[in-house]
């Protein structure tokens, strides 16, 4: 796709189901929403408009699908993807960003296709089978899932097992309840939809580890427990944390919403942008690190579905503004805007290059792979959808600006005065003041010069050197952390809900934590000492969790448990954080004395703490001092603590700021929102007071109705709304009552209901206002209660934990040393080791006794003893499990031996049910099988005698005919041989007929084989070839003396006594007594070799022929063939066209009796063997629900082997005959079936008969041997 910024249309391919098939360019405008892209789609494809549609995106996140609402605008979202989606390129996957055109059910999930759905419910189901014992528990293929379950516990087995799931890119592990996550540094296929579905409502443990199994159970949790819960994400820069954290925000959105992007959501999508651009820069370890903390709290109704969120900030890195190390950059927002702004925003903005400013041309420009106008253009349309209006943008753009021209100004010493300055380019103060639309003279003594107050009378005294350069960065600084926190507060207020202001509104929210990682460069300074502070906090945390509440559960339980020593990091805490001694503190009063230096501070650090363990001075004399933290030895350079720890700007600068005609500005120094709103409101009503009053002038008829307006305009803004929409009613005269009120419009509540949820974290706010008598708290301070905010927040809420480690640090192979060293610091194998000699698998007695009701014996009480007695009887490990008070504890492999017991036990209960129900079955049928055979023999038992007597008349009678024409046709012959004058009555003839065939005396000029005797025939040899199939046989070869059952007549396989061919009744009787219910039987073909194998066994010898030895799909393909092979079909070449011009009756009664006279007409012999071969299709199709072949089946099997057409008949012919034909066997088959239905309703009457006849008898007998006893 190639989209431009000046363009009008935009293009975009809509696919369809499966990625890569099929697609579908569409043309839309910028605010094209998806409800009129689908209604494009649908006239374009001419789909079935009774289906419902839905838009669905698919991001970089391993082909992840977020269903778009019908009002979301998909030019919109397309242009917040990278570059190179944006290209031509083939598809590679999931990798790609595209749009998918979607199915919607009936009951609002979306329709994937038949084979994800079957693939879940067969995952679902075996997973259910396997804990109730139904199936085993799965082996182990080599690795483990959960560390826990390791054999042999040590560093080297754990780092092993860890590189052998990295290998086979099984990225994620567990230690428990806890998801370890190494960075792969690429793209993995494991985010799709269909593992989405697939952890949905499981509990860990159950699937392969994944970041959604962590978010699920947490969503679920919260829902059942109605608490909050919280997700820890911690780990090194680098490994992956902040992905980590956009896969667990959407999932958790896609769960509340199933797949649809609510309007949360989309903010949240424009957020992530916007706080990466103004948040986060290269450094030398990761080109796109996060030089701030975050946690996002997303609140739930008790329903589920999202309402709103929440972000918080934590410490941004202001000094990387105006310094970074080696190989590091400033912020990306800066490049973007210097890239991707148009000639008049560069012309407006004053911009240059990037090397043409001191904050940006210190070190590194350039990132390998980005592409800054793209991302500019990204930036901006995130802004938009977070409720940037244009205006706005410009006036972020433009601080932006004057920040990088203000570090662009110079100080040199005045050569006439030692202890003044002058700057030293006076070009850049008029860039600078029409930026900020400050006075250009008050900005030049703002930043030479400053203002003391003495007593009685006010003093101008010039800044140094050094000063001055301090004065002026720190005004940069200010003002871009001031604008990072305005940003989050717009972002915050984006994402309210109207209920949260309420304060009877019950939340239920998930936080997700995603704060710096614990950092060690080479220089070290106090944003990495606060850094690795936050982080020795959260190890606490961590420690509490997982190491002291799990011991304190045991000792609650009762049960014996031998304590675990772990890394405690209590005491550097108290070191950098308890007061009075504290690290901190001892920060505070130095930075609070005037002639303090970096030197009286390290003094200070080393009398106060000379023997703490936790803390060394390097044996040289240099100003740094060492700290023995939980991840190692860090070094911290002293230098800059003082400055950075009250970081702040002097007052003068702040009345200059405040002084500014830009409103954005003075919003962004006011310390309390509300009320630089409510400044803004009046503000904006008096210039609006006296626009109308210069309007009244010229309208002087329309000045009443102005004032009156005006008054109610004043009760209405302090009140509820923003100011422009007054303007906007009153410029349009058709104005209604209710107007639409644009999204995320401020007002007092939410203003006041969002400071007071940043009371804790005013750092920046409280550094821009001064106090005369009280001093501002210290950045320390600040972070400080920021923390203790957050560990309050933490703790009212059930904690997980995920650990991101960075593989190595050139992001390709796995490193083991790198794996090692983070393993040891985050304590994985002291957590790995109580886990594992700890009873992580725990049951309450009710459900113990529920899961394993199947072991335990009849009666088993939910109770200690109860449990404690079944336990000691199953042969378990003594030291595998306890019983404690409530609960019941045990260790992964006693667990897996218990599933393994239940198995066994399910497995014998289920046969011997099986055993029972089929000697039931059998009983059932033999009974009634008896009952029909005697009832049918009684009634045939008559029927037979009169029909026995019809036969041996009609054989009588048939004999005396056969007598008859015997003596006329010798007779006829004698005379034709005397009047021909010919000695003999047979000659030798060249043409004879046998069987259906008509043989010919042939030459042969290659070699063949015999068809009936295999023997081979030469060249130059005659034999007998049929005219009419072809038929080969050798002149040494008597048909009659032949065994052959294949390719010959069926008269010739049958007799008097045998009215069905031998072969045919053996096929039929084994088919019915073994694959009567045979699923696709007839439909299925056998082996190639075993069919030409029994058909010459049946051909050498058909009554000892075992056919038990063959498959019964071959047996079935032989009887076919058998039926193929004939010269003449059952249903004959003579009757062919009766019985296509019978199928073409209209009536379907004509047609029946049509087809029916037509069968008459066959020879004996074919009419027996049809019979025979109806009755066996009949009994086939009487278990269709077992073999899957009902009537049409067998027809369209059978009827090109029964009924053929004749050769010759037109090919085109005979190919438009076929359906007539399946329909002509199809009837018979059918009409076959109604008369056994019948004649077995007919055989249970009799029986009801027999069976009343029976009962009467009997009354009859007893009333007269009681008649007979009275008589005598």
């Amino acid at each position: 796709l190639s989209i431009g910024l000046g363009d009008l249309l935009f293009f975009f391919d809509l696919y369809g189901r499966k990625s890569g098939t099929i697609y579908c360019p569409i043309s839309a405008r910028k605010t094209t929403t998806a409800a009129e892209a689908i209604e494009h789609v649908i006239e374009r494809l001419q789909l079935d408009r009774t289906k419902c549609y839905v838009l669905a995106e698919v991001k970089e996140f391993g082909g992840e699908e977020w269903i778009l609402n019908p009002s979301d605008c998909p030019v919109q979202r397309m242009m917040l993807w990278p570059r190179v989606a944006l290209e031509h390129r083939p598809l590679s996957g999931g990798e790609d960003y595209r749009f998918l055109l979607r199915q919607k059910n009936l009951d609002g999930s979306i329709h994937y296709g038949g084979s994800l759905q079957m693939w879940l419910q067969v995952t679902e189901e075996r997973r259910r089978m396997v804990e109730r014992g139904l199936l085993p528990q799965p082996e182990s293929q080599g690795d483990h899932a959960d560390l826990c379950r390791l054999p042999e516990l040590n560093e080297r087995s754990l780092l092993d097992n860890l590189r052998s799931r990295f290998r086979q890119e099984k990225i994620y592990t567990y230690v428990g309840s806890i998801l370890i996550v190494i960075n792969p540094f690429k793209f993995l296929p494991i985010y799709n939809p269909k593992y989405v579905k697939m952890y949905d409502n499981h509990t860990l443990g159950d699937l392969e580890p994944h970041i959604y199994a962590v978010a699920d159970v947490a969503y679920h949790t919260m829902l059942q427990r109605e608490r909050n819960q919280c997700i820890v994400i911690s780990g090194e820069s680098g490994s992956g944390k902040t992905q980590s954290t956009n896969f667990l925000i959407h999932h958790l959105t896609a769960l509340s919403q199933k797949g649809f992007a609510s309007g949360v959501e989309q903010i949240i999508l424009g957020a992530g942008p916007v706080l990466e651009a103004f948040g986060n820069a290269k450094t030398a370890h990761n080109n796109n690190s996060s030089r701030f903390g975050k946690f996002i709290q997303v609140n739930y109704q008790e329903s589920g579905t999202v309402r709103g969120a929440y972000v918080e900030k934590y410490l941004l890195e202001k000094s990387r503004l105006v310094y970074q190390e080696h190989n590091e950059r400033n912020y990306h927002v800066f490049y973007y805007l210097l890239a991707g702004a148009s000639e008049d925003e560069r012309t407006a903005f004053h911009l240059k290059k990037p090397e043409e400013y001191h904050y940006l041309s210190q070190d590194c420009f350039t990132v390998e792979g980005e592409d800054l106008k793209h991302d500019f253009e990204r930036l901006q349309l995130a802004m938009e959808m977070v409720g940037f209006l244009p205006a706005t943008r410009k006036q972020i753009f433009s601080l932006l600006s004057a920040i990088l021209h203000l570090g662009n100004i110079c100080y040199k010493r005045k050569t006439y005065r030692d202890d003044s300055i002058d700057i030293c380019n006076p070009e850049v103060l008029p860039v600078v003041s029409e930026l900020l639309e400050v006075k250009e003279e008050m900005l030049f003594e703002a930043l030479t010069t400053r203002k003391t107050v003495t007593v009685g009378e006010k003093l101008i005294v010039p800044y140094k050197l050094a000063e001055a350069c301090t004065v002026r960065d720190s005004m940069a600084k200010s003002l871009y952390s001031a604008l990072f926190d305005w940003i989050v507060f717009r972002i915050n207020h984006a994402l309210l809900n109207n209920k949260d202001l309420e304060d009877t509104t019950k939340i239920l929210s998930i936080g997700v934590l995603d704060i710096f990682g614990f950092e060690d460069y080479e220089n070290n300074s106090f944003e990495q000492f606060c850094i690795n502070f936050a982080n020795e906090r959260l190890q606490h945390y961590f420690n509490q969790h997982i190491f002291k509440l799990e011991q304190e559960e045991y000792r609650a339980e009762g049960i014996s448990w031998r304590n675990i020593d772990y890394i405690d990091n209590t005491g550097c805490i108290n070191l950098i954080s308890k007061k009075p001694t504290a690290l901190f503190h001892l920060l505070d009063e130095e930075c609070n004395f005037p002639q303090a230096t970096n030197q009286t501070l390290l003094d200070k650090f080393k009398r106060q703490h000379e023997g703490n363990s936790y803390i060394e001075f390097p044996a040289v004399m240099e100003p740094a001092f060492i700290i023995r933290h939980y991840a190692g030895k860090v070094k911290y350079g002293v230098k800059d603590f003082r400055e950075k720890n009250t970081d702040h700007m002097r007052p003068d600068i702040v009345a200059l700021l405040k002084s500014s005609k830009n409103a954005f500005i003075c919003g962004l120094i006011g310390i309390d929102p509300s009320a630089t709103f409510r400044w803004a409101v009046l503000r904006a009503y008096f210039r609006a007071l006296v626009a109308f009053r210069e309007a009244g002038k010229r309208h002087k008829q329309k000045r009443t109705a102005v004032r009156q307006s005006m008054f109610y305009f004043v009760a209405w803004c302090f009140t509820k709304t923003s100011l422009f929409l007054f303007f906007l009613n009153r410029r349009n005269k058709n104005y209604k009552s209710k107007p639409v009120l644009p999204k995320h419009l401020l007002n007092v509540k939410s203003l006041k209901y969002l400071s007071n949820l940043t009371l804790h974290d005013r750092i920046t706010k409280s550094l821009l206002h001064l106090h005369k008598k009280k001093k501002p708290p210290s950045i320390s301070a600040q972070f400080q209660a920021s923390l203790n905010k957050l560990m309050e927040t933490l703790g009212q809420s059930e904690p997980y934990f995920v650990k991101c480690i960075r593989s190595n640090a050139e992001k390709v192979q796995c490193a083991p040393s790198r794996l090692k060293q983070q393993l040891r610091y985050t304590g994985m194998l002291e957590t790995v080791r109580i886990r594992q000699s700890g009873y992580n698998i725990k049951y309450s007695f009710k459900d113990f006794v529920h899961h394993f009701r199947v072991l335990l014996p009849e009666g088993t009480s939910a109770t200690r003893e109860g449990i404690q007695q079944c336990l000691d009887q199953l042969n378990l490990e003594p030291d595998g499990y306890q019983v404690g008070k409530t609960m019941v504890f045990l260790r992964e492999a006693e667990r897996q031996r218990l599933q393994a017991l239940l198995h066994g036990e399910v497995l014998r209960l289920i046969i011997m049910l099986q055993q029972r129900f089929r000697a039931r079955l059998e009983r059932k049928q033999f009974v009634r099988m008896r009952d029909a055979a005697i009832c049918i023999q009684v009634q045939l038992w008559l029927h037979r005698r009169c029909t026995a007597a019809l036969v041996i008349q009609t054989a009588w009678r048939c004999h005396r005919a056969r007598e008859a024409y015997l003596r006329v046709y010798n007779a006829v012959v004698q005379l034709q041989a005397i009047c021909r004058d010919e000695p003999e009555l047979c000659c030798s003839l060249q043409v004879e007929e046998h069987n259906g065939h008509i043989f010919k005396s042939t030459q042969y000029s290659i070699p063949t084989y015999c068809e009936y005797c295999s023997s081979l025939i030469w060249m130059m040899d005659r034999a007998c070839v049929c005219k009419l199939y072809h038929v080969c046989i050798c002149e040494q070869f008597d048909p009659e003396l032949s065994s052959r059952q294949f390719g010959v007549e069926v008269s010739r396989l049958t007799n008097d006594e045998r009215t069905v061919p031998l072969v045919v009744e053996k096929l039929i009787n084994y088919i019915e007594m073994h694959g009567l219910y045979t699923e696709g039987i007839y439909r299925k073909s056998g082996s190639t070799n075993k069919i030409k194998e029994l058909k010459q066994g049946l051909d050498t010898d058909v009554d000892n022929m075992n056919l038990d030895d063959y498959n019964i799909h071959v047996i079935a393909s032989v009887f076919k063939q058998w039926l193929r092979d004939l010269p003449n079909p059952l249903m004959t070449f003579e009757l062919y066209e009766e019985f296509i011009r019978a199928m073409g009756l209209q009536d379907k009664k004509e047609m029946i009796r049509g087809v029916y006279s037509v069968i008459d007409q066959l020879s004996r012999t074919h009419l027996n063997t049809l019979e025979r071969l109806i009755f066996h299709l009949v009994r086939i199709a009487l278990q269709e629900e077992t073999n899957r072949m009902s009537a049409n089946a067998l027809a369209i099997v059978f009827a090109p082997c029964i009924l053929r057409c004749p050769d010759t008949i037109d090919p085109l012919q005979s190919v438009q005959d076929i359906s007539k034909t399946t329909a002509c066997v199809e009837l018979i088959i059918c009409e076959q079936m109604n008369k056994y239905k019948v004649r077995l309703k007919d055989i249970n009457t009799l029986e009801f008969a027999e069976n009343k006849a029976k009962c009467r008898l009997t009354l009859i007998r007893r009333s007269m041997v009681r008649s007979n006893s009275m008589t005598d």
